[in-house]
């Protein structure tokens, strides 16, 4: 048995992981506002870091105390690991706060539900996700730094959120889907295509290459693993590597097939759950069981107005069993120590300017 396939996969997910948009959309208990008491404890726990004078690289859940929300974050933290996989959280001011209070509170959060992960080579702890007018077409451009939809995809850490700086003037919607329910419309209408779907699938890491590594990793679509079914997914990548590199392993008819198989589901009416973000709102998503996307979007013409998200990767000491050729990407599969995008020159940092 190949090491992409070392279980027998299920038949199908079952459990709270599995829902479709329209059912979402019809009960929208993921959205949950903040409490008056909840953002005023964070906002007393961002002051006391501000005061220490500390590299923001070494925030804490020592130096960012919470008391109140503990129970709350461990709460929420369940929901994403083992139930629908994805929050809303809503009201963050961050008009009122400004970028560094705000990016210390999301920091704050983000390290009493894991450890930080750089989410590219440049060692970046917090993302910017917006416009940098990055050519996609020359090596290292990564569609998060341009305006260009985005197609469903997973990122390279067990957790990812985004708070939303500032809205685009039109358009840049964010787009989930359960990865968990794909599988099952897959099994029930294609099951001869299940098998190409625990297939390695060379993926084009864009430059951002570790040392001693291909510039592409191999992994399959979907992982069945000590009873728990994970989802790495980049179609756009996948045809990178495809056109880029050939000495990679060459696609089968079948994973072709089975990829324009998971397009033609994705757009499916009520599949999919759209969000239109607010300034303020943190989404929370389980990368394992959680596809995600984004519209395209225009941009005000005023910078200090523009599309401006603050990402977070995230990994959790409380995180799934992971098969060991998750290494290749994800440099270990120790819970609570991987994910992320090392390479050599990398140096952890954080950058409140993006420019």
């Amino acid at each position: 048995m190949s090491i992409f396939a070392l279980e027998p996969p299920p038949i199908a997910v079952e459990g709270p992981s599995v829902w479709t948009g329209a059912e979402m959309l019809a009960e929208p208990l993921w959205i949950v506002p903040w409490k008056p008491e909840q953002l005023a404890e964070m906002r007393a726990a961002a002051l006391h870091f501000q005061a220490l004078n500390l590299p923001f690289e070494q925030i804490s859940p020592d130096n960012f105390p919470l008391t109140q929300l503990k129970p709350f974050l461990g709460r929420l933290l369940t929901e994403l690991l083992h139930g629908r996989g994805f929050v809303l959280l809503r009201g963050i001011p961050v008009q009122d706060l400004g970028i560094e209070l705000a990016a210390i509170i999301y920091m704050g959060l983000g390290v009493h539900l894991g450890t930080l992960r750089s989410s590219n080579g440049k060692g970046h702890l917090l993302g910017h996700v917006c416009d940098q007018g990055v050519d996609i077409t020359k090596t290292g451009g990564r569609f998060y730094q341009t305006n260009k939809k985005l197609d469903f995809h997973t990122d390279s850490a067990d957790l990812v959120g985004l708070l939303c700086l500032q809205k685009a003037k039109a358009g840049g919607e964010s787009f989930i889907a359960s990865s968990m329910k794909l599988y099952n419309e897959v099994v029930r209408r294609r099951p001869d295509l299940v098998e190409a779907l625990f297939m390695p699938y060379p993926t084009d890491r864009r430059g951002e290459v570790p040392e001693g590594l291909h510039p592409w990793f191999d992994m399959p679509i979907f992982t069945w693993y000590e009873n728990n079914l994970s989802c790495v997914y980049i179609r756009q990548y996948i045809e990178a590597a495809q056109n880029n590199f050939p000495e990679a392993k060459r696609l089968t008819t079948d994973q072709l097939a089975v990829m324009d198989l998971i397009d033609e589901i994705l757009a499916e009416p009520g599949f999919v759950l759209p969000m239109a973000f607010e300034p303020g709102d943190m989404q929370l998503l389980h990368n394992h069981q959680i596809l995600h996307s984004r519209n395209d979007f225009e941009n005000w013409p005023e910078r200090e107005r523009q599309r401006h998200l603050l990402r977070l990767w995230m990994a959790p000491k409380e995180g799934r069993p992971l098969p060991d050729y998750f290494k290749a990407r994800w440099g270990s599969t120790q819970a609570g120590e991987r994910g992320g995008i090392i390479v050599p020159g990398t140096k952890l940092s954080v950058e409140l300017d993006y420019q």
